[in-house]
C-alpha cells in the first residue's frame, strides 16, 4: 500500500488539531485555577487588614464580591 503526501498530511491535520484543542483545554483550565487563587489571596488580605482595624479606604484586595470565599477558599483564613 502507498501513502501518498496528500494521504499522510490528510491523516496527521485531525490529529494535530486534536492535540491543540486538547492543549488549548488545559490552559484555560489552569488560568482558571490561577484567577480562583488570586481572588481568594485578595479576599484574606482585605479580611486580614479589616481584622486589623485598618481603614477602608487604606485596605489592599477587596470584599468577597462574589459571597464564595468561605466555602471555596478552605485553610485561607486572615490571621488574627
Amino acid at each position: 500500500m502507498n501513502i501518498t503526501q496528500k494521504q499522510t498530511l490528510a491523516m496527521a491535520l485531525p490529529i494535530v488539531l486534536i492535540a491543540a484543542m486538547a492543549w488549548a483545554g488545559n490552559a484555560d483550565h489552569a488560568e482558571a485555577e490561577r484567577e480562583h487563587l488570586r481572588y481568594c489571596e485578595r479576599v484574606v488580605q482585605f479580611e486580614a487588614q479589616a481584622a486589623r482595624g485598618i481603614p477602608i479606604e487604606q485596605r489592599q484586595g477587596h470584599r468577597d464580591h462574589k459571597g464564595i470565599a468561605a466555602e471555596h477558599c478552605p485553610g485561607m483564613r486572615p490571621a488574627p
